[in-house]
């Protein structure tokens, strides 16, 4: 029998497959001032060295350092922009920070450490290299400077700029219709309780949201209006309508060419997941269980792998701070999770290495800030709560869980990105 573990690794490869698809139309160019959170489609090779010329850290005296005072002035003072001038032996010249270092010379005197008489220059001795920045020493032309696959940060508009580049190869931006269905909320008796949490997701993986409104629980009007979407955008996303209930009917949704590459997942909340492939539009489609504590999970487990790839999440270690005994099922729990310092206050910036003294309380546990379950955990009531603002991040666990067992942290911050 398959572990919920290999299951969810197979599902992971799934979703690798379909981000292959999706992603088949080839790069584009991204200008520098609208960059950030794109990811690259191919490696950037350096134009140029970077930066072009050895230059001074500081004002000072350029030298070649073991030259022995006292030291003749040249005339000419080097200053930003300038062309590197030529350097003798036995000899200074004033440079300004940033100036072109002399050819010839290995070394900045600063200004406050120099003496100077006579048009000499008196000084205590200097290392090779001291107060310099080498050519090429932040990349060197032909260098790869960024990887592909690497998202883009503001930072790196500069180092593109450096090298020679006013624009990056990037993959596309994925675009996702955000679908609810359920006759509640299509009649207007129950809000929508999970397309703008969805559409900030989209967002913040570097996708474009629209929000399509609703349908009712009738499939064929859900699977028609699915089929429209998916010829204007990469994914559709529905939430609602994937439990076992008699209107519940997922599979008319999706159609009978669809492909289904994601099914029964073994994970609460969230298993009424299912991912397939239209091929006939090539479009994903994912459809999310409608709790907004089970759409949250699933989306950042199955979603976010669609926009941003297999990428590493980065997790916190801390220790538990009470029992959490779990349903006695063949499952993954996904668990929010609130963490406290040794002194008993929240964490702020819920990233980072092991801290032993962070404590991890389960949300919702009658220790929490909310209490929802009590002592035991009860995935149901945790995927019908919209608070999981009061939480900092989940841990996926298949078993009961002890106080002062170590567990992996997994940072809401980590996957809203």
């Amino acid at each position: 029998m398959e572990t919920p573990a290999t299951t969810r690794e197979r599902a992971r490869a799934a979703l690798a497959s379909l981000r292959a698809k999706l992603l088949g139309g080839g790069p584009e160019e991204a200008p520098l001032d609208r960059l950030a959170g794109r990811v690259l489609a191919a490696p950037v090779v350096a134009e140029r060295d970077v930066p072009p010329l050895s230059h001074a850290t500081m004002d000072g005296f350029a030298v070649t350092a073991g030259d022995d005072p006292p030291l003749s002035l040249a005339e000419e003072r080097a200053t930003p922009g300038d062309e590197a001038p030529e350097h003798e032996r036995g000899t200074a010249r004033r440079v300004a920070t940033g100036g072109p270092l002399p050819a010839g010379a290995d070394a900045v005197i600063p200004r406050e450490d120099a003496r100077v008489g006579d048009d000499a220059l008196r000084s205590i001795p200097v290392d090779t290299g001291a107060n310099v920045v080498e050519r090429g020493s932040v990349v060197a032309a032909g260098e790869t400077a960024l990887d592909a696959g690497r998202r883009l940060a503001p930072r790196d508009a500069a180092l593109l700029r450096d090298i020679g580049r006013d624009a990056a190869p990037v993959r596309p931006r994925l675009s996702a219709a955000l679908l609810a269905t359920g006759t509640e909320i299509y009649e207007g008796r129950e809000p929508d309780r999970d397309s703008e949490t969805l559409a900030n997701l989209v967002r913040a993986w570097g996708g474009t949201p629209a929000l399509a409104g609703s349908v009712p629980d009738d499939p064929d009007r859900a699977g028609e209006r699915v089929a429209a979407l998916a010829t204007d955008h990469d994914v559709v996303v529905t939430t609602g309508g994937t439990g076992v209930g008699r209107t519940d009917e997922t599979a008319g949704v999706l159609g009978e060419a669809a492909e289904v590459r994601v099914r029964d997942v073994p994970l609460r909340p969230g298993s009424n997941t299912t991912v397939a492939w239209l091929p006939d539009s090539g479009t994903a489609v994912a459809s999310l269980p409608g709790p907004p504590g089970a759409a949250f999970s699933s989306a950042t487990l199955f979603l976010r792998p669609l926009f941003v790839g297999r990428q590493r999440v980065p997790a916190l270690r801390g220790r538990m701070a009470c029992d959490l005994p779990v349903p006695d099922q063949e499952l993954t729990f996904v668990v929010p999770v609130e963490l406290v310092d040794g002194s008993g206050g929240p964490v702020h910036g819920s990233d980072g290495p092991e801290r032993e003294t962070v404590r991890v309380v389960p949300f919702g546990h009658a220790t929490s800030t909310v209490d929802l379950y009590g002592e035991r955990f009860r995935p149901r009531r945790v995927s019908t709560c919209a608070r999981l603002a009061a939480a900092d991040g989940f841990v996926l666990t298949d078993g009961d869980l002890r106080a002062d067992d170590r567990v992996d942290v997994v940072p809401y911050t980590a996957v809203e990105t």
